[in-house]
């Protein structure tokens, strides 16, 4: 009778559990309808209770989390801890989580659960996402599974471009150059004829460019090579018909050296341009001394002039304008740094902790971070107080400017979302900034007129993006990541140098490509094309 009993209260348990973890929506908010909590691993430097976001999430969803959070450091030892040990969280998300990561533990060990039937049944807008081009192939490992939950921004497709200055041009009765060769006479004007109207002659830059990401070899795409060293999982490789092929040991990006290295020669570069610092660019293009800069905007080196200002009228507005991509060759190509999307692809993963209910509630509370309400208000703040919403996917920024510094405090960056975490800023969305520096079209607000003018000018020339892949073994992983290293060291070192007069590329040129290939060039090739499935 006792037994019988002891499984009576056994059964009844079972039952209530059940009946609370069933006690949720499939669709809509909440997302439960009875108290419920799962518990997040992730790196953050800031404390839970900090989070503006946290209880309105909390309201509208049902969902309390068990938060884990501590900066970088302090999780990237405990989550190696934690794995081993098996004493981990419902979800591990964050910046700590990378590509082994994924490789080992959810398609080796299975302990983090695969999430594609999940998301296609339960995560809409995760779905969309997924079905945006690259974006399925890029999370989808070589099983055929996807492990993890990304992280994706709306990014330009090409940023880091050269910027000429317009009113120099006009000053001196100048066309825009259309070839390498018209770009030089530019910059002998530039150098000779007191561009900048101050009555110096001598101080004019001809040309520099933004020590943070100046990638200046992106420029060897006037002769027809893509060899772009940042912002490219393959550094100085491209893809050419759909096949990698490695730039930086041709003929064209040895003429593009040999191009600039004149330039330097003649005093048309900035002598400071490989060794100076963001403060040191910056201060000199306030005083308007650049005629060419490359840069993320057309406004940095100006310290980002509000508008409406002078400086803003003289140095912004109509100074500097995207210089058109050069014809060194009659098919020049230049570097596309994405395909509109930025992908972070391993930003959250839920572990064996978790049955499948759980998992699936799970991915209903990732999915509410990617609607669009909740992703800009986790970006910009909350609503009514940080942003207000004009329509479906646009909003306008609230002017903060007469808050105190402990509201401006409370609502930072920082304390508005756990900015680790996943979440989807939708391509349309748009936020109104009163201080905005860049002009925008009146009649379609969510469009950059200067993005717009950047893609007129280098959409037709722009190359193949590669696909985000996964090397198909941890071997090719670890070994891909040395000669990788070793190569780019190498190409940075040597191709400043012979733009800057210090060694002769044509004397050295034959040693170079060698020793590329001592570096270990065509094994990293055939990793290359492994991971990308070429045959």
């Amino acid at each position: 009778m006792k037994k019988l009993a002891l499984v009576l209260v056994a059964l009844l348990a079972l039952s209530s559990v059940s009946a609370l973890a069933a006690d949720w929506n499939e669709t809509g908010l909440p997302i439960v309808n009875e108290p419920y909590s799962f518990s997040i691993f992730l790196d953050d430097s800031g404390l839970p209770e900090d989070k503006i976001m946290f209880p309105i999430m909390e309201e509208e969803t049902g969902i309390t989390i068990e938060w884990q959070m501590a900066p970088y450091p302090v999780q990237q030892e405990k989550l190696g801890i934690a794995l081993s040990s098996g004493d981990y969280a419902d979800v591990i998300a964050g910046w700590t989580l990378g590509d082994q990561h994924l490789i080992d533990m959810g398609m080796k060990d299975h302990t983090f659960l695969p999430l594609e039937d999940l998301i296609a049944e339960y995560a809409p807008n995760i779905q969309e996402v997924l079905d945006k081009p690259g974006i399925r192939a890029s999370m989808t490992l070589p099983d055929g599974h996807i492990y993890s939950i990304p992280y994706v921004v709306r990014e330009p497709q090409v940023f880091y471009i050269p910027y000429i200055n317009q009113q120099w041009l006009d000053r001196l009765g100048l066309e825009m150059p259309t070839t390498p060769d018209e770009l030089k006479e530019v910059l002998i004007a530039f150098r000779d004829q007191d561009a900048n109207g101050n009555g110096d002659p001598s101080d004019e830059i001809p040309f520099s460019g933004d020590p943070n990401n100046l990638d200046i070899s992106k420029l060897s795409g006037w002769w027809g090579v893509d060899a772009a060293g940042t912002k490219n999982q393959f550094p100085y490789f491209s893809l050419v018909d759909g096949k990698i092929t490695f730039g930086a040991n041709t003929e064209a990006y040895k003429e593009f050296i040999e191009f600039f290295a004149d330039l330097y020669a003649e005093g048309l570069i900035d002598p400071e341009i490989f060794t100076q610092d963001v403060a040191t660019w910056a201060a000199k293009g306030k005083q308007d001394l650049y005629g060419v800069n490359i840069s993320y905007g057309p406004s940095d080196a100006y310290d980002n002039f509000p508008e409406g200002t002078e400086e803003y009228e003289k140095y912004v507005k109509n100074a500097m304008h995207p210089l058109p991509v050069l014809k060194g060759v009659e098919n020049p190509v230049y570097h596309r740094i994405s395909n509109g999307l930025t992908l972070f692809r391993t930003q959250a993963v839920i572990t064996d902790k978790c049955d499948e209910e759980k998992a699936a509630i799970i991915i209903r509370w990732f999915d509410y971070l990617y609607s669009a309400d909740i992703s800009r208000q986790t970006s910009s703040g909350p609503f009514d107080i940080c942003i207000t919403k004009l329509g479906e996917h646009l909003y306008k920024e609230i002017d903060t400017t007469d808050w105190s510094e402990e509201m401006k405090e409370k609502y930072s960056w920082g304390n508005r979302f756990a900015n680790s975490l996943p979440r989807y800023y939708h391509d349309d969305a748009y936020v109104e900034n009163p201080a905005v520096v860049l002009p925008y079209n009146s009649d379609t607000p969510n469009v950059d007129l200067q993005e717009e003018m950047k893609m007129e000018l280098y959409g037709p020339y722009l190359n193949e993006k590669f696909p985000e892949v996964w090397s198909t073994s941890e071997e090719d992983t670890t070994r891909s990541a040395e000669i990788q290293a070793d190569l780019n060291n190498y190409i940075k070192t040597k191709t400043a140098q012979w733009i800057a007069g210090q060694a002769d590329v044509e004397a050295e040129w034959d040693a170079y490509c060698e020793q590329l290939n001592t570096y270990g060039l065509e094994e990293l090739l055939e990793i290359n094309r492994r991971a990308l499935g070429e045959e």
